[in-house]
């Protein structure tokens, strides 16, 4: 009986540090990812009939636009896309049935293209203004010399 409390005991032990050692990865994750840059959460779908949506972190680095993964143990980005060539569309209201709106209060779908790449994000709609001011904006360096 002593055996098997012990060996109980032993493997709760090791489950709740698993947890607490996740749970550490995953703050410490989230600060690698940031880098100091503009972080928010979004999710992305592709146009793919049957697509899902999968939520991530993305982040407005000099001159891309990088999506990571909300779980996971990379602190690369999944996907990146240059910040001169990445259009958005207009923002539309999802359907509350749709998954964003379950951790995004208020999400809203805007669909993207990126070269030949076609996508759709789900973004709050304070993020996704600040997107479409990003990108609006002049990187630095160009333009310039206009007068």
């Amino acid at each position: 009986m002593r055996q098997l409390l012990f060996s109980s005991e032993l493997l709760v032990g090791v489950c709740v540090l698993a947890v607490v050692l996740y749970l550490g990865w995953t703050f410490a994750r989230r600060r690698l990812i940031a880098h100091g840059e503009p972080l928010t959460l979004c999710a992305i779908r592709d146009t793919a009939p049957q697509a899902s949506w999968r939520f991530g972190l993305a982040r407005y680095a000099s001159g891309r636009f990088e999506w990571f993964p909300l779980g996971g143990l990379r602190v690369r980005p999944s996907r990146r896309w240059d910040r001169t060539r990445l259009e958005i569309g207009a923002p539309h209201p999802l359907d509350p049935r749709e998954k964003p709106t379950a951790l995004i209060k208020g999400a809203v779908g805007v669909g993207c293209i990126h070269e030949l790449e076609r996508f759709d994000l789900a973004l709050a709609p304070g993020p996704y203004t600040a997107l479409r001011s990003w990108l609006e904006a002049s990187p630095p360096g160009r333009n310039v010399n206009v007068a």
